[in-house]
């Protein structure tokens, strides 16, 4: 994959994307959200298997979830994360 590729994977895989949220949200209830979709995909609930972005829908898996909210709870990383989704549609 080349540099670009790489980053415009990395921005699929923001973190608020994969959970479905919008900056500015509070660490609590960003893992009251990660926590129900692990427990949805979990159950094999359709509606949490997929996660829209600006460029289609992605597969979002318990393994995503896990990675999204260890990204959240760094306040730096947060921050970067929420500075590129802010940019995006809604």
């Amino acid at each position: 994959m080349t540099a670009l590729e790489n980053l415009f994977r990395q921005h699929l895989l923001n973190p608020y994307l994969v959970l479905g949220l919008r900056p500015p949200v509070s660490p609590t209830e960003t893992e009251r959200q990660g926590e129900k979709l692990l427990a949805m995909l979990a159950a094999g609930l359709d509606e949490a298997r997929r996660y829209p972005t600006p460029f289609g829908e992605r597969e979002r898996t318990p393994e995503l979830v896990r990675s999204a909210l260890a990204e959240l709870r760094d306040p730096r990383r947060r921050l970067r994360h929420e500075w590129w989704v802010s940019g995006w549609p809604s």
